[in-house]
């Protein structure tokens, strides 16, 4: 059986785009693999071919067709590039289709590849990886795939219960997942006749959290109370425990919102093709969720895996053995704000039950969106940081920011992370790896560049920077290139 991988090529004669499918036997399977995964630009840049008209000459030289001649180049090039990461693997998007990790989209993460290429590479012994800002747990996933216990943190109350959830049921025999299957696809269909009440305690804390915020429509929002009160009339279990997971990932797209970035409105373009409808979106969630239980005991956890503390601020205060590596992506400093973007399922969730609770989980994440700070937010640290850029960017903010809450956002996520680089000191081992990924921001003009501040940041407090590595480019809503990185660095002691 064969697969193929389209790559297109700009044709330079007539300006327009040639497409060119490069067919994969049976055997090279592993390879095409690899090469499904990576985009136009990234094997265009691999092989070192960037037109059309380029690779036609080229293979006239060779004595090859297109096909054979990217097969040999890309083999070549993945053969000698050991530290080449696909952009797909920097982004949730690889996710969407693996299974348990496609049970909630976030968007924010990384894949598990992405993760155990960074351990294959890098780490030749056993030792505990600590993850700081866990997310859904992607990092936890490919570290039990290569036999590493994990630590993490995670503050988002809805990050945790999905990790604890997956955990659950991957640690589970099959056989005992089999019947958790038969257990869901008897229920649902009880869900699905939405004879229950609306809820009156969800509908009361969403006037309360919400105001008279339209999220729903009204025949989407009408199941969603009723699927609330039966879900909270069962028992505590792993049957709840996933079938809760179905209606979260189930809200959003049943809503009025989307997540591009930010969590924003539809626009009345996308809103006039129709908002679908909540049983259907949920059917779809729970028959993926019942898939992938039936799946073959490969998807399995074997390993420990401890959340040591909630808030990776508050690392130094932690109970737990030494660590001898982190790998990490925290919250970028760009303006997200990552409670926001989850605020219907913590709603749903019952967490949120005020707007003064949404405030409570602002001021405890990693401060990386403008509304995470207040005019009033006083900055303190315990130690003062002596990074030369960032003393120079902060000046430079204060300069040219055209809201004044900017340079104090980035003041605020600066301090927090050096808090945690100091926390953490007494946590390592000597020797261990932190593996960081982040991106860079521009704000009025201003470059920060976060890696280099963190860098030099960590530098000043006992790391030493191994490498700082370029894993891709993107545009600012500007137009100016930033870039995504991967920090390497050792913690030497001091």
């Amino acid at each position: 059986m064969q697969t193929f991988k389209a790559i297109s090529f700009n044709d330079q004669i007539t300006g327009k785009s040639r497409s060119v499918s490069i067919a994969f036997t049976s055997k090279e399977q592993p390879f095409y693999e690899t090469v499904e995964k990576l985009t136009s630009q990234e094997i265009r840049n691999l092989i070192g071919i960037n037109s059309y008209n380029q690779l036609c000459d080229k293979a006239h030289e060779e004595r090859r067709n297109l096909s054979q001649l990217i097969k040999l180049l890309l083999e070549k090039a993945l053969t000698d590039t050991d530290n080449f990461i696909p952009a797909s693997d920097m982004t949730f998007k690889n996710s969407k289709c693996i299974p348990f990790q496609r049970w909630y989209p976030y968007i924010e993460g990384y894949s598990p590849d992405f993760v155990t290429s960074i351990i294959t590479r890098h780490l030749h012994q056993n030792c505990i990886i600590y993850d700081p800002f866990a997310g859904t747990g992607t990092t936890i996933y490919a570290a039990d795939s290569l036999g590493y216990d994990t630590y993490y943190s995670e503050i988002n109350p809805l990050l945790q219960f999905l990790i604890k959830t997956k955990t659950t049921v991957l640690k589970m025999p099959l056989a005992d997942r089999l019947d958790l299957c038969k257990q869901l696809q008897g229920i649902f269909p009880q869900l699905l006749r939405f004879n229950e009440a609306e809820s009156g305690f969800a509908n009361d804390n969403y006037k309360r959290v919400f105001k008279k915020s339209v999220y729903f429509p009204s025949e989407n929002y009408s199941k969603i109370l009723k699927t609330k009160t039966f879900i909270d009339k069962m028992e505590e279990s792993p049957l709840k425990s996933v079938l809760l997971t179905a209606v979260l990932s189930s809200l959003i797209p049943a809503s009025l919102l989307k997540k591009q970035g930010d969590l924003r409105f539809k626009t009345k373009q996308e809103q006039a093709k129709g908002i679908p409808d909540f049983a259907e979106i949920l059917s779809q969630n729970v028959n993926n969720i019942c898939n992938d239980l039936k799946n073959p005991v490969k998807y399995a956890m074997k390993q420990n895996h401890t959340c040591i503390i909630e808030n990776a601020k508050k690392i130094k205060h932690a109970d737990c053995a030494k660590i001898g590596c982190v790998i990490t992506s925290p919250p970028y400093l760009n303006g997200t704000n990552y409670i926001r973007n989850t605020k219907l399922e913590l709603w749903f969730l019952g967490y949120l039950k005020s707007d003064k609770d949404l405030r409570h989980y602002r001021d405890e994440i990693l401060t990386s969106g403008i509304n995470d700070v207040r005019s009033s937010t006083q900055i303190t640290l315990a130690a003062p940081i002596t990074s030369p850029l960032y003393k120079e960017t902060i000046n430079l903010l204060k300069e040219n920011a055209y809201d004044a809450r900017i340079p104090q956002m980035a003041q605020c996520y600066f301090s927090e992370m050096h808090g945690i680089f100091d926390g953490l000191k007494s946590k390592l081992e000597k020797g261990a790896d932190l593996f960081i990924d982040i991106g860079d921001s521009i704000f009025n003009n201003v470059h920060v560049k976060t890696d280099m501040i963190l860098q030099e940041i960590a530098e000043s407090m006992g790391y030493t920077a191994i490498e700082n590595r370029k894993l891709r480019e993107r545009r600012s809503k500007n137009g100016q290139t930033i870039s995504q990185k991967l920090i390497h660095l050792k913690y030497i002691g001091v």
